[in-house]
């Protein structure tokens, strides 16, 4: 289904009714799909193979399932907007009882249907925003790492590296619960994956993790580390004393 576009489905029963709002629906091309119905019963099966993102139903409904196809999609499908549509208003305690607030009466004209298909597009769309941030929530959150060990490999958050000391070709990796890991990446390679997480280079052979920064002595070019109530304190260089001031300044 094209986004911005939605799919319609009409439950009536009566054929010379259906026909008309199917017809009128079908005219307006921000409508992907119009499928119909003449009771419940079939329209249940249409609910679940279509997925539309309205339903026109007749009302009093006609079909076995009667109001527990309303149920069924009020608590399984919410995203699905209900319109009941009756001859006569008697039944709109009946829509307030369902808390369905979209009711039309027959004709249908197209001044009624325009605020009713509107508010099912803006609907979508909200909807389709809601899960691409949710999505993007799930991919922020899941920040965890595979990194190639000496024992075979590692799943950690960053969060829970202290500082990267490098190692030849491999790179330790120091922890925040007073463990170490061996990695065959080499610190280059790490730095590329961790400095966009709030890790910085403190000299050419470590690299530390901000979170865990508490003080820093320039004179000396000595940054401390502080994890868990132990404190670390790392030799940086010049250099990097002083590309680091430099980015806390700015």
């Amino acid at each position: 289904m094209e986004k911005g576009k939605i799919g319609v489905l009409v439950v009536e029963s009566d054929a010379d009714a259906r026909i008309e709002l199917v017809k009128a629906l079908e005219a307006d091309l921000s409508i992907s799909f119009v499928e119909n119905a003449e009771n419940t019963d079939d329209a249940l099966f249409k609910v679940i193979e279509q997925n539309p993102d309205v339903i026109f139903f007749e009302y009093p409904l006609v079909g076995k399932t009667g109001s527990g196809i309303i149920k069924f999609i009020q608590s399984k499908l919410p995203e699905i907007n209900i319109v009941l549509v009756s001859k006569t208003t008697n039944y709109a305690v009946d829509a307030i009882h369902y808390e369905i607030y979209d009711y039309l009466l027959k004709p249908i004209t197209k001044a009624g249907l325009k605020p009713v298909l509107e508010k099912a597009r803006q609907r979508k769309l909200l909807n389709l925003e809601s899960r691409i941030n949710e999505i993007i929530e799930q991919k922020q959150e899941d920040k965890r790492l595979r990194l190639n060990t000496a024992k075979g490999f590692l799943i950690i958050n960053p969060e829970d590296i202290l500082y990267c000391k490098s190692d030849a070709s491999y790179t330790e990796l120091h922890l925040t619960n007073k463990t170490m890991e061996l990695t065959y990446m080499s610190l280059l390679k790490i730095e590329e994956i961790l400095v966009p997480l709030n890790f910085f280079r403190i000299s050419r052979s470590i690299l530390a993790n901000r979170n865990y920064l508490r003080k820093m002595h320039r004179n000396e070019c000595i940054f401390v580390l502080s994890a868990n109530g132990i404190e670390y304190e790392l030799k940086g260089s010049k250099t990097q004393v002083k590309a680091f001031v430099k980015t806390e300044i700015e």
